[in-house]
């Protein structure tokens, strides 16, 4: 046996956190608000006492650290992440692989997120630019740890309080959108060419996104996975242009994307906003027709929602500094403040923009739960019933 994970949870707060969640994608309530909170890789290896280079170093190690760090989100952060006994596991090289996959240069570090390095600086440069083999990138390489942690599952054991439960493998391409990996290889000389090179700024994108396509039909291809089961996409180095300019660079090729992998169902068509993006709303309900709003961060204010709330899912917005530095009634208050001001509607996650910051205590991230559950279901709430 390769490794044996022994996980103790409640079977019990499993159904009742599938339950919430489902009510929530119904934009209905059942007894609280969900709880998700974005306990990243970054957390768990600092708790866990691991570096970023011993996770990066070979599939057989990074399967190994992935269970052990389910294990431990499982066992110690209070939210409702678990809803059914399976586990996923998927290669990992974090926000850089969609970058890399184009082209771009990795600064891979001891302890730290690895960090892309600018690596076109000039317009001609980008004119010229041609995309590599995307088999000899992280794409490539992703495809490989695939296969081998495919192989290497089959001798792995978890047990949930004592029974064997299913260790599923995924694939798939970042949710960095080909904006996000634009910016990456050409750095902040890009938003200044939209301006000088419009042309030629969507002509580039339109090559990236092309062979975002290429890439993610192959993965689920050989992945056994529906063409349109749906797709998490991420336009974070968007959130500093105007919403005319995201509609005309951004929203083509997200179209795109969303059309070939996406469906209308609540998971089908997720957009991750982390930083301030309430100038693009119109665009992203209007033309993209998300369907999620996954980790929307605390810079849009509770009451900024409208345009979105009981439209699609919020997923969001407690600040992580919050969380890190502030008092149980600090997250308590703005745990309250996101519930009176959306909760009505139905649809509301809480959590915050995938950036739970390590050693973050655990009694604030359980004070999130506390105050959901404190609140229960809202008073004048006019969703869908349960």
């Amino acid at each position: 046996m390769l490794h044996t994970v022994d996980i103790k949870y409640s079977i019990s707060e499993i159904e009742k956190s599938r339950r919430r969640l489902e009510a929530a994608f119904r934009f209905a309530w059942i007894d609280r608000a969900p709880v998700l909170l974005g306990i990243e890789t970054r957390y768990l290896l600092h708790e866990r006492g691991i570096t970023f280079a011993e996770y990066f170093s070979d599939p057989k190690t990074q399967l190994i650290h992935q269970l052990e760090n389910l294990k431990w989100r499982l066992e110690h952060i209070p939210d409702d992440f678990f809803t059914a006994p399976v586990l996923t596991v998927s290669p990992d090289f974090q926000n850089v692989t969609n970058s890399d996959g184009i082209g771009c240069e990795v600064r891979w570090l001891e302890n730290e997120t690895p960090q892309a390095v600018q690596t076109i600086h000039t317009l001609d440069e980008l004119i010229g630019y041609e995309l590599p083999d995307w088999r000899a990138t992280l794409w490539g390489k992703r495809l490989g740890w695939y296969y081998e942690m495919k192989r290497l599952v089959e001798d792995v054991e978890v047990r949930l309080n004592g029974e064997r439960i299913p260790v599923q493998v995924m694939l798939g391409i970042n949710g960095d959108s080909p904006f996000m990996a634009a910016v990456d290889l050409a750095g902040a000389e890009f938003y200044i060419w939209l301006l000088d090179a419009p042309e030629i700024c969507k002509a580039f994108l339109q090559k990236i996104t092309d062979r975002y396509i290429e890439v993610e039909t192959e993965y689920r291809k050989v992945s056994d996975r529906l063409l349109n089961d749906g797709l998490v996409y991420s336009d974070d180095s968007a959130q500093v242009i105007s919403l005319e300019q995201y509609r005309e660079f951004c929203v083509p090729v997200g179209r795109q994307l969303f059309k070939m992998f996406g469906n209308n169902l609540h998971n089908g068509r997720v957009m991750h906003l982390c930083g301030r993006n309430v100038h693009l709303h119109e665009a992203l309900l209007d033309d993209l027709r998300i369907t999620t709003l996954t980790g929307y961060g605390s810079a849009n204010r509770p009451e900024e929602m409208g345009y979105l709330n009981g439209k699609v899912i919020l997923h969001g917005n407690i600040d992580p500094l919050t969380l890190f530095q502030g008092t149980r009634h600090d997250v308590e208050a703005e745990t309250t403040n996101i519930l009176e001001h959306l909760g009505p509607r139905g649809g509301v996650v809480l959590g915050d923009g995938f950036n739970v910051v390590p050693a973050s205590p655990l009694e604030n991230l359980e004070a999130v739960r506390k105050a959901s559950t404190a609140f229960g279901v809202p008073r004048t709430f006019i969703g869908t019933p349960a």
